[in-house]
């Protein structure tokens, strides 16, 4: 709806969710359709024949990533210890979605489809979500996300299933 307040400094506004049938839309003629983020639903889905090829440089060498991974795991002293920790976890990721692809959970960021693996650094819950994106014959890896940015990313393109992601 038009933002008709005097210090309105958005022009619209959301006055409510509501089902097609809602009263409230009667005056709206035509309703958007529904969001599709992608035309190939394959890009949904992880691929166990392709590799998984991480930038760690980048992800360790990021002050957002480095703040996104557990407290006890921060600092140069233990820059050593994160790295290791970091490739098992992936590499256990990877052997774990091999087995079930519905682990990796679906994202949307910067117009494309992205799918987010559990990484677990320091027992058997994950802390971290691992971002891949499909290229030309492999997945590429630049980014770890918090479990719940990947929760609230997640849910915009479908309702979450995989258990680790969930609040």
């Amino acid at each position: 709806m038009p933002n008709t307040r005097e210090d309105a400094s958005q022009r619209w506004f959301l006055r409510a969710f509501c089902k097609t049938s809602d009263p409230l839309l009667r005056d709206i003629d035509e309703l958007p359709e529904r969001v599709r983020f992608t035309d190939n639903p394959v890009e949904l889905i992880y691929d166990y024949r392709y590799e998984i090829r991480v930038n760690i440089d980048h992800i360790l060498g990021d002050e957002n990533n480095i703040r996104r991974v557990p407290e006890l795991l921060q600092g140069p002293e233990k820059s050593m210890m994160l790295r290791r920790l970091l490739e098992g976890a992936i590499a256990e990721a990877e052997r774990r979605v091999e087995a079930n692809y519905m682990l990796a959970v679906p994202q949307y960021y910067n117009g494309r489809i992205q799918l987010l693996l559990p990484l677990c650094l320091t027992g058997d819950r994950p802390e971290l979500a691992l971002a891949i994106q499909r290229e030309d014959g492999y997945y590429s890896a630049r980014t770890c996300l918090t479990i719940e940015m990947a929760y609230n990313n997640a849910r915009l393109v479908a309702r979450p299933e995989a258990a680790w992601i969930l609040p």
